[in-house]
């Protein structure tokens, strides 16, 4: 985001010949303040508080990859069967993802296969509707903001017209009006519609390591042996590597942009 504005800047000079006319920090910041204020205030009181800083731990890149967690999972269904429990639980304390953690230690504690899956579904649907708030409320802020851009250029009209005698304050006017539609595309295009495409890419990857977790964790349940637990799960791996559609195999969890707000994962059945 900051290269591609960087980049824009630098082209707007080699056009235009002096950025400086290109700053207004009061119309920047009533584009800004004013998008960003009108978005949070759509969603409900208890959104923008921690939106911040789970937004920033959702665009941290992620160490782990669906190779890895396949092979994890493996790994788990092959000890459960060697191991002993002392051994299991020693193991488990190792695992990053927190639902694969928490889905096998229910399968230590001999819960049955129904109420694992329904633990699972549950945590994993949560998760995802967190994810999609953070999505809708970054799609909200792209949206507003050539909104409030346009609302900046009539206020500066309407100066403009308050001080009709004055040729350069109607020239400053004008520059100050037009500006703000300018900021609007700008932070639109080039801040919230990027953000809106890294949360959007972090859900997809977040779904496809979930739909493993899910399906891995139901064949170790059902004692199935490790090899063909990771036959079953290298299709997801092989999916992603070359960045198939998620259509190109059945899961039981998708994301759907469009979907319903709090509803956006759809059970295959």
């Amino acid at each position: 985001m900051l290269v591609g504005t960087a980049v824009f800047f630098l082209f707007a000079r080699n056009i235009m010949g002096d950025i400086p006319l290109m700053v207004n920090f009061k119309s920047g910041a009533l584009v800004l303040l004013g998008t960003i204020v009108g978005g949070l205030l759509t969603f409900p009181v208890h959104t923008p508080g921690g939106f911040l800083s789970s937004l920033r731990g959702s665009l941290k890149p992620r160490s782990r990859n669906l190779e890895d967690l396949v092979q994890q999972i493996v790994a788990l269904a092959r000890l459960k069967r060697v191991a002993g429990l002392w051994e299991m639980n020693r193991k488990i304390d190792t695992v990053g993802h927190p639902v694969l953690r928490r889905g096998f230690q229910m399968i230590l504690d001999n819960h049955d296969r129904q109420r694992v899956e329904m633990a699972l579904k549950k945590e994993i649907n949560l998760y995802l509707d967190h994810l999609q708030i953070q999505f809708n409320v970054v799609s909200r802020l792209a949206r507003l903001a050539p909104v409030f851009g346009f609302v900046g250029t009539i206020i500066g009209l309407i100066n403009v017209l308050n001080h009709i005698g004055s040729s350069e304050q109607i020239g400053q006017g004008m520059a100050a009006a037009l500006l703000t539609t300018f900021y609007g595309l700008l932070f639109a295009n080039f801040l919230f519609l990027p953000l809106a495409g890294r949360v959007a890419e972090t859900i997809r990857r977040e779904t496809m390591m979930l739909n493993v977790i899910f399906d891995g964790l139901v064949a170790v349940c059902d004692k199935r042996p490790p090899l063909e637990i990771a036959h079953h799960l290298k299709s997801y791996a092989d999916a992603d590597l070359s960045r198939m559609p998620s259509t190109s195999r059945p899961q039981r969890f998708r994301w759907h942009i469009r979907g319903r707000s709090a509803g956006q994962q759809e059970m295959v059945k």
